[in-house]
């Protein structure tokens, strides 16, 4: 158990007692959130010693919620397999709800639970607070901001065990629509889970708000020019008169105006905010799309602003491969960063871009294959043409084969009524790319073989056959040959398949770890962002078991915590530092001890941000993304409160 933890339970604990005894909390004992959901508990009746119903949905219900919040679902789920890629190794599940507490999507690792648990954390479970009492994801669809509730918070004894950490998710129209919830073991609370959750919910707003307004331009904006691009940024949208369309939550909150209600910005112009009009704005641009300028704002303010001229009204879109562009930097030479390996691999791919050669991509988990694929589609003839990814090992068997071969109006039941094309169809004319093909069930690859011998495929329940061309690009963290020598790989597929084969070393064994970091913060468009020497040092240390997927996602995180500032170990999660102390890296004793103290790094956060915030408080309290009572206690401890 955490230290934090560990102090934190039995003030928890005897609060909850004086509460349900007397009925009354001292003050700063809870968070207020806290106490005002027990509250709420105790007038309406909830029992703290035994859990209600379950609350399961049907499955007809759990199918229309899903259908009525389908674009949500399709827009969430990159970013939760990312946050879910981000705590991979600890014992966490990512839950997303609809408005109501009902779980519509969750994944991790529910092997932590006990059977109910894992019934009460999976899709049509509801969490609303009427049936489950306080608990993160009900508290937090009334109190509308987000929330951490550890063990003993929770009103009913029966979810002790867990802590769990939600956020609100808004709509387009700023209406409250779902939240986004990561639930763990009590034991296993993790010092930054809630500024992940925060920032994988932010992601999924502002996807959100680009799928639902149209404009001729856009506008994307910060008070720092280096956050334009970045989830903080504002986005407005303009009409090519200058109207103002619609603004991002975060572009309202810069442009001070109400974020209550969205049809407030109706009549809004362009010249009602800033101090130039229009028209001189795009004559200073030009046709130059994408160039950053300073303007001010009429109150002053001075802001830096990104000009995106939109040709048609939907080029704002989130199709898959806009999603993939944004942080993919799928380049074959960006790629190329210095490796030996790695170079080699670029040139065999520049060799056979084109010609018709299937290429399988062979390395451990999170080396980059897939980032590998998609450069290669970008650098090929077939650029132009459409990027479909199939991930063979994420999707159950018995859909895998409508999936990929896509089926008929009644093909089974439970088939869309106009039917659906699949995978392999989507694909005509650019790339298909099959990942963890080692995985596919052994039933299918004949027809795989089929298809890619004849370039036809025949839909599920039809008789036609439907002419494809696309490039084949396949990827594995197995070792196929090793399969297909044990009978459990085709090998007349294997040999289709590999036409050229193409090994990505593990990040242990590269030679680029500099150049891979500066590659990631051009990713995350953050390259002017520094990183001390000590961190540095654990980076080179490190063994890095989830290879470059881990190190994306650990540089991803630590940009966000620093906003701005130098990258330090301040910057680096708690699950990351215990790893580092599991493998005991040949550290220097200064990056060592700076890095690998939790209780060094807490103190040293709170000083900082005590000194960056002139002793504020509340200012403080919410740049660690911590209650003003648990920032007191803290203080205390210190001795500066």
């Amino acid at each position: 158990m955490s230290n934090a933890a560990t102090d934190k339970t039995p003030a928890i604990l005897q609060a909850r007692n004086e509460f349900l005894s007397n009925g009354n909390v001292e003050q700063g004992a809870i968070a207020e959130a806290i106490e005002r959901s027990w509250r709420r508990c105790l007038a309406n009746g909830i029992d703290t010693n035994s859990p209600s119903s379950l609350e399961v949905v049907t499955a007809q219900e759990l199918a229309l919620k899903r259908e009525q919040n389908q674009q949500l679902l399709k827009l969430a789920q990159p970013e939760m397999e990312t946050l879910n890629e981000q705590i991979a190794h600890t014992r966490n599940v990512v839950i997303l709800t609809d408005d109501e507490g009902v779980i519509l999507h969750s994944l991790g690792g529910h092997h932590f639970l006990n059977e109910a648990q894992r019934i009460a954390l999976s899709a049509g479970a509801s969490w609303h607070e009427d049936h489950r009492g306080t608990n993160a994801i009900g508290t937090v669809l009334i109190e509308q901001s987000a929330l951490t509730v550890q063990g003993a918070e929770h009103f009913m004894s029966y979810h002790h065990s867990l802590s769990c950490s939600a956020v609100p998710i808004f709509g387009a129209e700023n209406q409250l629509i779902a939240t986004l919830d990561v639930s763990n073991d009590s034991n296993m609370s993790q010092q930054h889970t809630l500024a992940l959750v925060k920032m994988s919910a932010q992601m999924i707003e502002n996807r959100l708000f680009l799928a639902s307004h149209q404009g001729e331009i856009a506008l994307h904006f910060h008070a720092r020019p280096e956050f334009i691009g970045t989830l903080w940024e504002g986005v407005a949208i303009f009409t090519d008169g200058g109207q103002l369309v619609a603004t991002n939550r975060s572009g309202q909150f810069q442009l001070s105006l109400n974020t209550s209600k969205a049809a407030s910005q109706q009549g809004i112009n362009f010249n009602n905010l800033f101090d130039i009009p229009f028209a001189s704005l795009l004559r200073q641009i030009g046709a130059t799309d994408k160039l950053i300028v300073p303007l001010r704002l009429n109150n002053g303010a001075r802001i830096y602003v990104q000009v995106e001229l939109l040709q048609k009204k939907q080029q704002i879109s989130t199709t898959p491969a806009a999603v993939v562009k944004r942080t993919s930097a799928a380049n074959l030479d960006l790629l190329d960063s210095g490796d030996a390996k790695i170079s080699r691999a670029v040139q065999q791919i520049k060799q056979v871009l084109s010609r018709d050669i299937p290429i399988l991509i062979q390395g451990e988990t999170g080396v980059g294959k897939e980032l590998f694929a998609r450069a290669i589609h970008e650098a090929s003839a077939q650029h132009k043409g459409p990027w479909i990814a199939v991930n063979c090992a994420a999707l159950p068997e018995g859909l895998i084969e409508a999936e990929l071969f896509g089926y008929e109006e009644g093909a089974f039941t439970g088939a869309r009524r106009k039917g659906s094309p699949g995978k392999i169809e989507q694909a005509n004319g650019g790339t298909l790319f099959l990942d963890e093909i080692g995985d596919m069930p052994l039933s299918l690859q004949a027809r795989l073989l089929r298809v890619l011998q004849e370039r036809t495929v025949t839909p599920l329940g039809s008789t036609k056959t439907i002419p494809v061309n696309f490039s084949l690009i396949s990827a594995t963290n197995l070792k196929l040959k090793e399969k297909v020598e044990a009978g459990e790989f085709r090998s007349d597929l294997y040999y289709r398949l590999n036409g050229l084969s193409v090994a990505l070393p593990p990040l242990r064994e590269r030679s680029d770890l500099q150049a891979l970091i500066d590659v990631i913060l051009h990713i995350e468009q953050a390259g002017t962002v520094e990183i001390t020497p000590e961190v540095l040092e654990i980076f080179q240390a490190h063994s890095w078991p989830g290879n470059i997927r881990q190190l994306h996602n650990v540089l991803r995180t630590a940009i966000a915590l620093a906003d701005g500032a130098t990258i330090s170990t301040l910057h680096l999660t708690q699950d990351f530092i215990d790893e580092m102390s599991l493998t005991k890296p040949s550290l220097s004793s200064n990056a060592a001890s700076s890095s690998l103290d939790l209780d060094d790094l807490t103190s040293q956060a709170i000083k900082q941000a005590m000194q960056a915030e002139a002793g504020n408080v509340s200012a403080v309290a919410r740049q660690l993304g911590i209650s003003r009572n648990t920032l007191y206690r803290k203080l205390k401890a210190m001795g500066i409160a």
